[in-house]
């Protein structure tokens, strides 16, 4: 027989006042009733009001929000939650907190996730959001994976902004694996706030969770980790962006602009007794020799000057380059455009070849001396040949110098004769 809403509230009420009166109310007798009576359809208001009238215990009052709360299934069901909860926030506010703090099911969470997307008031959105990000994450997973796979868009976006904020590694892992292949109505609006909210997140996560990031299978999710490391300094994915640089062309150029803002910001150095540098050493150690040969020799002759300079520093960390590895430098200390490249390869030089310094230097300062070219790669100079040339070859240097000299004067001397013949035929 179906009671109308006043006859229901009383007999609950009656039942919840004899729960009171026992010491434990969970072996009571009238437990059972108010479970059954607690799931009649369309009754959970008039449940909960008279739960919260008669001031059961908190742990009474958990038992059955627990209860309702896992068996809504439809709009009126969140619809009836939603105008209790922002009643009970009016008459007991503290204690509806607690209360609701300590409902953790995957079920009663996602009822919970569909009352804060139902309600149109704001403050009682803001309340229960600062309820479930006071949750673990581990209680969250899975109703917010639910959520994401929902289809129902406004589900989906509140999904996708707790996990934002929580800025917890498996949650944002959860949010990637959506953000490269979204569901729902409204793809391209879910995949930019997925994106918003991964960057978000990202900015406060753990290390770990870019490098994992750096090796995903999808470039989307590589090309987003990059975009926070470019303005984070994560020490720990150093070797992650060096391997990156070995093994994809898409986002080869980004990767080595951030491992060079890092080596700069010293992060790392570029030498063999840096841990950093040792992680990237056993990367490349493991590798094929052949095929690393090819790749660093490739790279050595990239477009991009980023490229080229990592690539440089790589062939300084190998334990024994190959010589086609070792004239590429070389080459570079010589034609490289840039002196910071330069730079780079005359100390890799100094480094694995110290016996062809005595021909880059002498390119360099004949390119870069009289009163020409870049100070700083002179200054280099000057302190390499002090401290790694022996006298005899720093004499050789000179002489070198002095030959480079004569070749330019003559040089001149015979382009000037060329261009001034017309003087003499006047």
């Amino acid at each position: 027989m179906r009671m109308d809403n006043e006859t229901y509230r009383l007999r609950v009420e009656a039942l919840l006042r004899e729960l009171g009166r026992e010491e434990d109310p969970f072996a009571s007798t009238a437990l059972a009733e108010l479970e059954r009576l607690a799931l009649t359809p369309r009754k959970a208001r008039y449940f909960l009001r008279a739960l919260l009238a008669t001031e059961q215990s908190e742990s009474v009052q958990v038992h059955f929000y627990r209860l309702i709360m896992e068996a809504a299934r439809n709009k009126n069901a969140y619809s009836d939650l939603e105008r209790h909860i922002r009643h009970a926030f009016y008459e007991a506010r503290e204690q509806t907190r607690s209360v609701l703090s300590q409902v953790q099911t995957p079920k009663a969470l996602l009822a919970l996730f569909h009352v804060i997307a139902l309600t149109e008031e704001g403050w009682l959105a803001g309340e229960l959001i600062r309820i479930v990000l006071s949750m673990p994450p581990e209680a969250l997973q899975e109703p917010l994976q639910e959520a994401l796979m929902s289809e129902d868009y406004l589900l989906q976006c509140l999904a996708i902004y707790l996990i934002g904020k929580t800025a917890d590694e498996t949650l944002l892992h959860m949010l990637a694996r959506f953000y490269r292949k979204p569901v729902g109505d409204r793809v391209d609006r879910l995949e930019k706030k997925a994106y918003d909210a991964l960057l978000e997140g990202a900015q406060t996560a753990v290390p770990s969770l870019f490098s994992t990031w750096l090796k995903d299978r999808s470039v989307r999710v590589r090309d987003l980790a990059l975009t926070v490391l470019a303005t984070r300094e994560v020490p720990e994915v150093v070797v992650d962006l060096a391997g990156l640089i070995l093994i994809d062309a898409q986002t080869r150029t980004r990767a080595a602009k951030i491992l060079l803002r890092y080596a700069e910001a010293g992060l790392f150095e570029w030498s063999p007794d840096d841990p950093r540098s040792q992680q990237i050493r056993e990367l490349l150690t493991a590798a094929k020799e052949d095929a690393l040969t090819r790749l660093l020799r490739s790279l050595l002759r990239h477009e991009s000057p980023a490229v080229r300079e990592v690539a440089i520093q790589l062939v300084g960390l190998l334990p024994e380059p190959a010589p086609t590895l070792v004239s590429e430098v070389s080459r570079l200390s010589v034609e490289e455009p840039l002196p910071a490249l330069q730079m780079a390869a005359l100390q890799v030089l100094e480094r694995v070849a110290p016996d062809l310094l005595v021909g880059s230097l002498v390119e360099v300062y004949a390119d870069h001396g009289f009163g020409q070219g870049s100070p700083e790669l002179l200054s280099l100079a000057n302190q390499i040949m002090q401290r790694t040339l022996t006298p005899e070859q720093v004499l050789k240097v000179q002489e070198g110098i002095e030959e480079k000299k004569e070749r330019r004067a003559s040089a001149l001397e015979r382009f000037a004769a060329s261009v001034e013949w017309w003087r003499h035929e006047v």
